[in-house]
């Protein structure tokens, strides 16, 4: 019985793997920082296209809260771990998103209040902007991690 040899060549393997260890070393995370914080400042664009679409400012200080440098405005990231926050310190924005209860007037007669409660059904600003920017983020990352990927494949370091 003739022996047969197989020949296993995973210099390419190797050199991918090396290239990959490269691109993390020469700063993919920083690359994906920079990419976080512009996504992040779209997604505080589509709020504010929401509220405005809605019709829910009344005296902006909503809308304004969605704005980088803004002090109602929570805009955070964390660099090794790459997460973002975003978010406002306005204390209405809740009720105005998810809805409240809210006095519809009052009337006293001798020893006996009246008091009449209603459902003030809320915009759901923050959801629908929260749907939208999650199709958007998944073709985004989708996106930079095929051209990230091309570049250490080709010897080279993505750019975008």
């Amino acid at each position: 019985m003739a022996k047969s040899k197989v020949k296993v060549d995973v210099k390419e393997l190797t050199q991918f793997t090396q290239r990959l260890e490269q691109a993390a070393n020469e700063g993919i995370k920083q690359q994906y920082g920079v990419w976080l914080e512009a996504i992040g400042m779209e997604f505080l664009g589509i709020v504010q296209d929401e509220i405005i679409r809605l019709g829910v400012v009344d005296t902006r200080r909503l809308l304004n809260s969605f704005s980088r440098g803004n002090s109602d405005c929570v805009f955070e990231t964390s660099g090794n771990s790459l997460i973002l926050t975003i978010g406002t310190n306005v204390e209405y924005a809740s009720f105005v998103n998810d809805g409240h209860w809210a006095g519809a007037g009052r009337r006293a007669v001798t020893g006996y209040w009246d008091v009449k409660t209603r459902w003030v059904e809320g915009y759901h600003y923050f959801d629908v902007s929260i749907a939208i920017f999650e199709k958007i983020v998944a073709a985004s990352m989708e996106k930079k991690m095929t051209n990230w990927l091309k570049g250490v494949v080709g010897g080279q370091r993505a750019s975008r």
